[in-house]
């Protein structure tokens, strides 16, 4: 099949502009917290390749000229880099939806709130439409200070010590749990089975049931002021966490989602395909065969690098799928 791709620039389509210009383009979807990217290399030999504004939006499309090309999604423009000889410029850009005031400072407090309530009031302040996992829609708490801290940086910390990740994508703000392999409704998000024969090369690392088997967690009993301590797992080594909390629900929520962390770092995948899976995304789950007895099963997708150069690629990062884990929970 015939490689092909669209790139968008502020709603102009500037494909053919790139035919015989463009060298390299990557596409970098992350999982959690960490804002996606994509990366252009282009041929600027003799400069009529006009820079792009910082905060132009681009929006890319990968596949093939015989099937119907995948949307990567939009992103914007933050910096621009050249060198040579010979002439080369490198755009780089991040997902659009990174760049809101979102991510701008301030100071407020949440009194008797479920991240359901936090995640659409914050959603609606900034234009997203929210998205919260069914099983955290009613975590409570009694009351969060937000000082100098923007509303993503908030739900970044809500979202650790539930073992959640919370990220803008597409116009939606999504709050779901690590790892879990569920869409926002609670269902399994299906997995993509591959095979050895489906991987170029690939490496792994098995260090053992994760690095923690027991967590402890303190909390502040606000009718006698006493500081106590809660304890999830009954396995050395112990982890205590530095953080104080308010009470006894979410320190017992916070060492959960320590301890299944510790167990999903127990194991990680990382392998190129011999093509290109555009359906392939962070949060997704591969389910791999054909190596190692211990590597079969569920994995869930922490990175995914599509690359457009000689050729159309994929290549992913991957961690133990938490159904690996459910018989010590």
């Amino acid at each position: 099949m015939q490689i092909d791709y669209r790139i968008t620039a502020d709603g102009e389509d500037i494909t053919p502009r790139m035919a015989d210009r463009l060298i390299d383009l990557t596409i970098t979807d992350e999982a959690g917290m960490k804002s996606d990217a994509a990366e252009l290399t282009i041929d600027d030999r003799d400069y009529r390749i006009d820079l792009p504004e910082n905060g132009a939006e681009l929006e890319i499309a990968l596949g093939f000229r015989e099937t119907s090309l995948i949307s990567m999604g939009l992103y914007t423009v933050d910096e621009i880099t050249g060198d040579g000889p010979p002439d080369k410029m490198v755009i780089k850009a991040k997902a659009a939806d990174m760049r809101s005031g979102i991510k701008a400072p301030r100071t407020r407090e949440w009194e008797a709130v479920t991240i359901d309530d936090i995640v659409r009031r914050v959603a609606g302040q900034h234009g997203f439409e929210p998205a919260v996992a069914g099983a955290l829609k009613g975590v409570f708490y009694l009351f969060i200070a937000q000082t100098s801290e923007s509303d993503l940086n908030l739900l970044i910390r809500l979202a650790r010590d539930l073992d959640a990740t919370v990220k803008p994508a597409g116009g939606r703000l999504v709050f779901v749990e690590a790892g879990a392999g569920k869409t926002t409704d609670g269902k399994d998000m299906p997995a993509i089975a591959l095979q050895r024969r489906d991987l170029a090369d690939w490496s792994w690392k098995v260090t053992g049931r994760g690095r923690f088997g027991r967590v402890v967690a303190e909390w502040t009993d606000l009718g006698t002021a006493e500081v106590k301590k809660i304890t999830e797992g009954d396995k050395d080594p112990t982890l205590k966490l530095r953080h104080r909390y308010a009470s006894e629900d979410e320190a017992r929520r916070a060492a959960k989602g320590a301890l299944r962390r510790s167990k999903r770092a127990s194991g990680t995948l990382s392998g190129s395909l011999g093509g290109f899976r555009g359906e392939m995304t962070a949060e997704g789950r591969i389910e791999v065969s054909g190596l190692k007895p211990e590597l079969s099963g569920l994995w869930t997708l922490t990175r995914v690098t599509h690359r457009l150069g000689s050729s159309l690629t994929t290549s992913f990062e991957a961690e133990r799928d938490n159904e690996k884990d459910t018989d010590d929970e």
